[in-house]
C-alpha cells in the first residue's frame, strides 16, 4: 500500500486505537495533521551554570546521577523522590520530586540527566518539575495543546515517529521558482523546526514559510475564483442613463462624493458581460443602502428583476418603506418578502416574482427557499452580508437567468482597513465609502465608572425632557449563563423603570421569539418606547432617527468594531447624540479600547486598531467576515507576506509555464484539500 502523509495517524509506530481517538479530539486524524500541530508556547531549557541562578528561578539542571534515587512515602498517598546531581565540574545538588514515584525507573546511578524546576539558593537543591529527554545544545521544549489522557511527552513521541516514517512523503506546495524569490525554507525544514528549532532564528524562518503557504493557497482559490467568474456569462443591464440621473434628483438631499462614486462603479460592472461580484464597506451610517437602492433601479430599467436580503424581517421591513418613500413618485416600487408574512400576501408576492410583475423585492433569507422563483434575476444584493453563509448566498445566485450569473453587491459595515481590502477580498471588486451623509453629526463619546452612573441617568433625563429615546445595551454573555442575562436584561429594565418611571420602557433580548422582537422594535421606532434595554441584537442597523442616547453597560467587554457599530445605532439625524460607555477596564487592553473609542468615530481606523489589539478572529470571527480566520498568519502583523503571496498568485496566473506539471498537480490537490471560506 502507498504511503502519504494523509494516511491515519493510526499507521504511526505507538499510536494504537485509543491513542488514535485522544488525538482525533484534537482534530487530528491524519500525519499532516500531526506535523501540523505546533506547539503553542516553548520552555526555554538552556542549561544554566549555578552561579547565574537567581533563587525560586525556573531552571534546566543537567548532570550525572551520584547517588541511587530514593523514594519515600508518608502521609495519604504522597511521596518525595531524591537523587544527588553532579553539575558543574562535579558540585553536588539534591534534586526532590513529589508524587512522582514512578520517575525513578527514569533515573539510574551514573546517568547524565536533564531537570527542569525550581532552585532553591539556601538549600543549593532543585524542587524537580519534570525530566527533559535533552541533549546539550538543545534550548526549547515544546508545549502542546493535549488533552486527557495524551500528555506532552505522547505528543512529542508520535510527532518524532511522524517525520521518521515520513519525512520524504512531505510534499512541497510552494512552486520551487517563488521558495527562491523569496528565499523560503523547504516545507520539511519548516514543520521539524516549528516543533523543534535549536535556535530563533530557526523559529522565524520556519513561521514565514508556513504563512507565505496559508496565505498563497487563500489567494490561489480566491483570485482562480474570480478568474473563473470573468470566463462566465453575466447579465448586461444597459440602463437608461438619463433617466437614473433624473431618478437620482429626485432625493431630497445631495448624495456624497463617495455614494457617487459607489454608484458610479457599481454601474459600469452592470454594463460589462461579465457577472459582477463587488464588495461595497463602509462605515457605520456612510449610505451605503442608498447606494444599492439606486443601482437597483437601473437594473430595473433595464427590464430585469432585482432582490435585496437582509437578515431581519425589520430591517427588510425598513428597508422596503425608506425605498418607497424615496423613489414610489418615480414609478418604483419594493416589495417585501419574508417566512413570517401572512400565506395570502406570501403568495402574492411569489406568484409577482415568478411571472415578473412585481420587478423589486426586499426579504430575509426567505428569498432562498425553493417556492421562490424569478422570471429574470439580473442583480443581487446581499446587505449585511456576513450574516449568511456561503451556502445561503449560492442557493439566491441559482435563481438568476438560465446561463448566466446574476449580477452581486454585498455590503458590509465592519470595514476591512483599505490597505487589506484588495488582498483579504481578492475575488472581488471592492467599493469603499468614506465620510458620512449630508446632515448627520458626529456622536459625542465618553467613559463613564460604575461610580458615576447618577450623572449618566442626568444626561439621559435631559435627552428625554426633549422627546428623545435612548438605547440601553447590556454585554452579549456565554451560553452557559444566558438566563443569567435575561435576568439582567429585566433588572435593568426594573432599575430604569424607577429613575425614569415618566417614560416606557421595552426589553429586547435572544429569549423573545421573532414576533415578539419585531414587535418591541416597532413599538420603539414608532416612539412608544422611550429607553431600549437590550442585548447587541440592536447591532443589526435599524434606523431610529429619534433616539439620541447610546449607553452601554461594561463597555470592556466589547471589541472596538462592536462598540463602534453600536455607537452608529444613534447619531441618524441631525440632532445631537451621545454615546456613554459604563466601563471600568482592569487591563491595558480594556483601557486601550476606551481611549480610541472617544478619540475616534472613524470605522476604518478602529477597526484596524481592534484588529491590532485584539486579533483579527475576535474581531471578524469566520461567520462575521466573509473570510477565514487564519491558522497561522495575521494579515496585518503579516501584511508584507499577504501582498507578497497575493502577488504571486497573480504572477503564476498570467504565468502558469513558471509552475512544473508536477507542482501544478500538487498545487491543485492540496488546493481542493484546504477548504477555506470565501
Amino acid at each position: 500500500m502507498e504511503k502519504t502523509w494523509l494516511d491515519s495517524i493510526d499507521r504511526l509506530k505507538g499510536v494504537g486505537p485509543k491513542t488514535s481517538l485522544l488525538f482525533n479530539q484534537l482534530g487530528i486524524k491524519t500525519v499532516k495533521d500531526l506535523m501540523f500541530h505546533f506547539p503553542f508556547r516553548f520552555e526555554d531549557i538552556q542549561v544554566r551554570e549555578l552561579e547565574t541562578i537567581l533563587d525560586q528561578e525556573k531552571v534546566v539542571l543537567m548532570g550525572q546521577v551520584v547517588s541511587p534515587p530514593v523514594v519515600t512515602f508518608f502521609g495519604r498517598k504522597k511521596s518525595r523522590l531524591s537523587f544527588k546531581l553532579a553539575v558543574d565540574d562535579f558540585q553536588v545538588v539534591e534534586v526532590t520530586f513529589f508524587n512522582q514515584p514512578y520517575l525513578k525507573k527514569q533515573i539510574e546511578l551514573g546517568q547524565v540527566r536533564a531537570v527542569y524546576g525550581k532552585w532553591q539558593e539556601v538549600k543549593q537543591s532543585l524542587l524537580a518539575i519534570k525530566i527533559i529527554n535533552q541533549t546539550a545544545g538543545d534550548d526549547y521544549a515544546p508545549i502542546y495543546h493535549a488533552t486527557k489522557g495524551l500528555n506532552q511527552s505522547q505528543i512529542i513521541k508520535a510527532i518524532k515517529q511522524a517525520f521518521t516514517d515520513y519525512q520524504n512523503e512531505i510534499e512541497e506546495i510552494i512552486p520551487g521558482f517563488l521558495n527562491d524569490q523569496f528565499n523560503l525554507i523547504s516545507l520539511k525544514e519548516a514543520l521539524w523546526s516549528m516543533h523543534f528549532p535549536k535556535q530563533e532564528q530557526d523559529k522565524i524562518q520556519a513561521q514565514r514559510k508556513i504563512i507565505f503557504q496559508e496565505f498563497f493557497l487563500y489567494q490561489w482559490r480566491l483570485q482562480r475564483a474570480k478568474q473563473k467568474r470573468l470566463h462566465s456569462n453575466g447579465v448586461e443591464v444597459h440602463y437608461q442613463v438619463e433617466d437614473l440621473r433624473q431618478v437620482i434628483q429626485t432625493i431630497p438631499f445631495d448624495l456624497t462624493h463617495s455614494q457617487k462614486k459607489a454608484v458610479n462603479e457599481i454601474c459600469r460592472d452592470l454594463l460589462s458581460p461579465f457577472p459582477m461580484n463587488r464588495l461595497l464597506q463602509g462605515d457605520v451610517g456612510s449610505g451605503k443602502t442608498l447606494v444599492a437602492f439606486i443601482t437597483m433601479i437601473a437594473c430595473v430599467q433595464a427590464g430585469f428583476q432585482t432582490a435585496m436580503m437582509v437578515p431581519t424581517e425589520i430591517l427588510a421591513q425598513q428597508h422596503c418603506q425608506s425605498f418607497n418613500n424615496y423613489f414610489e413618485s418615480s414609478g418604483y416600487h419594493a416589495e417585501m418578502l419574508a417566512s413570517e408574512m401572512k400565506e395570502k400576501d406570501k403568495q402574492n408576492i411569489l406568484q409577482g416574482l415568478e411571472s415578473g410583475r412585481i420587478r423589486l423585492v426586499i426579504g430575509t433569507h426567505a428569498l432562498i427557499q425553493e417556492t421562490v422563483q424569478f422570471k429574470s434575476l439580473g442583480y443581487l444584493v446581499i446587505d449585511e452580508q456576513h450574516r449568511f453563509g456561503v451556502g445561503q448566498r449560492q442557493n439566491l445566485l441559482e435563481k438568476g437567468l438560465s446561463g448566466h450569473q446574476a449580477n452581486v453587491l454585498q455590503m458590509t459595515a465592519t470595514p476591512i482597513p483599505r490597505s487589506l481590502a484588495q488582498t483579504l477580498y481578492a475575488d472581488l471588486s471592492v467599493s469603499t465609502m468614506e465620510g458620512l451623509p449630508h446632515g448627520r453629526v458626529e456622536i459625542e463619546t465618553q467613559v463613564v465608572s460604575d461610580k458615576h452612573i447618577d450623572w449618566v441617568y442626568e444626561r439621559m433625563q435631559n435627552e428625554l425632557d426633549k422627546g428623545h429615546q435612548i438605547y440601553y445595551v447590556l454585554p452579549l454573555i456565554q451560553a452557559s449563563e444566558f438566563m443569567e442575562q435575561v435576568e439582567n436584561v429585566q433588572e435593568t429594565c426594573d432599575r430604569l423603570k424607577n429613575e425614569f418611571p415618566q417614560v416606557k420602557v421595552g426589553r429586547l433580548h435572544g429569549q423573545l421569539n421573532k414576533e415578539e422582537q419585531k414587535q418591541v422594535m416597532t413599538e420603539f421606532k414608532a416612539n412608544q418606547l422611550q429607553i431600549l434595554v437590550a442585548t447587541t441584537m440592536v447591532e443589526v442597523g435599524v434606523d431610529v432617527p429619534n433616539a439620541t442616547v447610546m449607553v452601554i453597560q461594561s463597555a470592556e467587554r466589547f471589541g472596538l468594531a462592536q462598540l463602534h457599530q453600536l455607537r452608529g445605532r444613534v447619531g441618524r439625524s441631525s440632532l445631537p447624540s451621545y454615546c456613554f460607555l459604563i466601563a471600568n477596564p482592569t487591563t491595558d487592553q480594556g483601557k486601550e479600547r476606551m481611549v480610541k473609542m472617544v478619540e475616534s468615530q472613524d470605522g476604518f481606523e478602529l477597526s484596524r486598531a481592534d484588529m491590532e489589539i485584539r486579533g483579527m478572529g475576535d474581531v471578524l470571527g469566520r461567520n462575521q467576515s466573509g473570510i477565514p480566520v487564519f491558522t497561522y498568519g495575521h494579515p496585518l502583523q503579516d501584511e508584507a507576506i499577504m501582498t507578497a503571496a497575493y502577488q504571486s498568485v497573480g504572477q503564476l496566473l498570467e504565468q502558469p509555464e513558471l509552475m512544473t506539471t508536477e507542482e501544478a498537480e500538487t498545487l491543485e490537490k492540496y488546493t481542493q484539500l484546504i477548504k477555506l471560506e470565501i
